[in-house]
């Protein structure tokens, strides 16, 4: 049973007196893809289609890797045996095949998923929605074991999921009012939030399969 009030309160815990290096490593995070993206878009000649494709793809690269850093940098601050650094939002770039691989091959099957029904890419976001976290949390897992890991996680738990991260909405809009100023400690909120309910998903899951296990 997923308690959204113990998420968020355990969130505001953990940060506590250190928000100054949750507001700057967030927003390096999402200002450096941000950047990337701006400049090869200016670079790239609009009439030459393989420019432009290979912008596109250079944008998704640092965004998964910065994707997988976000998730480092998340999971340090909501667990309490870990210390935080500026550094784990380039994680990414520590695992990258891997990274790139849960990115691109999540990203079509949910594709796939919203062209057949929405619904269902929605339902497959959800699912694969804590393979990040996975591989942040442990690098030597594969990317099929990192998707495998998250769809078997997430069994029971996407519904929480969906009502977790809609509780955000009214903070994100109105952190989004004075020039998107407060988005710079609703997102580490939120992150820290997000990374808790994968903490929290995490024991539940490897505390029923080790009760399967001994069974046997």
């Amino acid at each position: 049973m997923i308690n959204r009030a113990e998420l968020k309160s355990h969130a505001k815990d953990q940060l506590r007196g250190k928000w100054g290096l949750a507001v700057g490593g967030f927003f390096l995070a999402t200002f450096i893809p941000q950047v990337i993206s701006q400049v090869l878009n200016k670079l790239a000649d609009k009439d030459s289609l393989p420019l432009i494709l290979i912008a596109f793809l250079a944008t998704m690269v640092i965004t998964s890797l910065m994707s997988v850093g976000m998730c480092k940098f998340s999971l340090n601050y909501a667990a309490n045996d870990e210390t935080p650094a500026l550094g784990d939002i380039f994680f990414g770039f520590k695992v990258i095949l891997k990274a790139l691989g849960v990115y691109f091959l999540m990203t079509i099957i949910i594709f796939i998923g919203i062209i057949l029904l929405v619904v269902p890419g929605i339902i497959l976001s959800f699912m694969f929605s804590q393979a990040f976290y996975i591989l942040a949390n442990d690098n030597s897992k594969s990317v099929i074991d990192c998707l495998k890991e998250s769809a078997a996680m997430m069994k029971g738990y996407k519904f929480d999921f969906f009502v977790l991260s809609l509780s955000f909405l009214g903070w994100l809009l109105l952190g989004a009012i004075p020039l998107f100023i407060g988005l710079l400690w609703v997102v580490p909120y939120m992150q820290v939030t997000m990374a808790s309910f994968h903490l929290k998903v995490k024991n539940d899951y490897y505390a029923v399969t080790e009760n399967t296990t001994s069974e046997f």
